[in-house]
């Protein structure tokens, strides 16, 4: 198990618990040499429910950014250059001289007085996307913390849809059903195979999967015929069950 896997893995064992959250985010920045690091996940802001991990960002700041998120040059450059599932430093991508948004540029960007940002998002859901930035003042990142970033934002994929549809299963069934029959899954699935059994959890199906994954009907399929077949399952209702009764 590779760092970026510790990490995930010990965010799916903090369950809800934002204070043990936020500390792993912490070590994880803290590793990475950022100053800043923010987590996001759910719908955009002010469109529906979304929940946010940080560390090294101050309170105002952080509700400054909300209030404008829809006034970010940067992350508008990022969605029309199709860079969606890649970890991106920001300011490269585009320099300020190129930014031609005058208040972005002079009032956002002094606010937040950062010179270096690695970001990136990653669709999860219809309507959904997960999203990770770091943040240096002084000096850029390092390679091997750029590459470290890639992996995590595609590891968190599964941990944040699982995250998601547990919230929305909540919602309707309250939490003591759910924390005492949850399914532990096989570690012989693939991130992959735990990619489509958070999306079958969400009650996407096979069609639905396909097309969200980017992927083939026959990967699909066989992704699909592989977790029934570790999870010893005869069909999708059954894993379904087994993953909510804990049978």
């Amino acid at each position: 198990m590779d760092r970026t896997q510790i990490w995930v893995k010990a965010l799916l064992e903090a369950g809800k618990t934002e204070i043990e959250l936020n500390k792993i985010v912490k070590q994880i920045g803290e590793h990475l040499g950022a100053d800043l690091s923010l987590l996001f996940w759910g719908s955009p802001p002010n469109a529906g429910k979304f929940w946010t991990l940080r560390h090294g960002i101050e309170e105002g700041d952080y509700q400054f950014y909300l209030r404008h998120s829809n006034d970010d040059a940067y992350l508008k450059h990022y969605i029309s250059q199709s860079l969606t599932g890649k970890m991106i430093q920001l300011q490269e991508m585009l320099p300020l001289k190129h930014i031609y948004d005058g208040w972005f540029r002079e009032e956002m960007v002094p606010r937040l007085g950062i010179r270096y940002s690695i970001s990136g998002l990653y669709p999860v859901a219809p309507g959904q996307m997960l999203a990770i930035t770091f943040h240096r003042y002084q000096q850029p990142f390092s390679h091997r913390s750029k590459m470290m970033m890639q992996q995590l934002l595609e590891q968190l994929v599964p941990w944040c849809q699982y995250f998601i549809a547990r919230d929305k299963l909540e919602s309707l069934y309250g939490s003591s059903p759910i924390t005492r029959s949850m399914m532990k899954l096989p570690e012989t699935l693939t991130q992959a195979e735990h990619h489509v059994v958070s999306l079958l959890a969400q009650g996407y199906d096979g069609s639905e999967i396909t097309e969200m994954r980017g992927v083939s009907k026959e990967t699909t399929k066989s992704q699909i015929k592989s977790i029934l077949r570790k999870t010893d399952c005869r069909h999708q209702n059954q894993l379904l069950h087994k993953i909510y009764s804990g049978d």
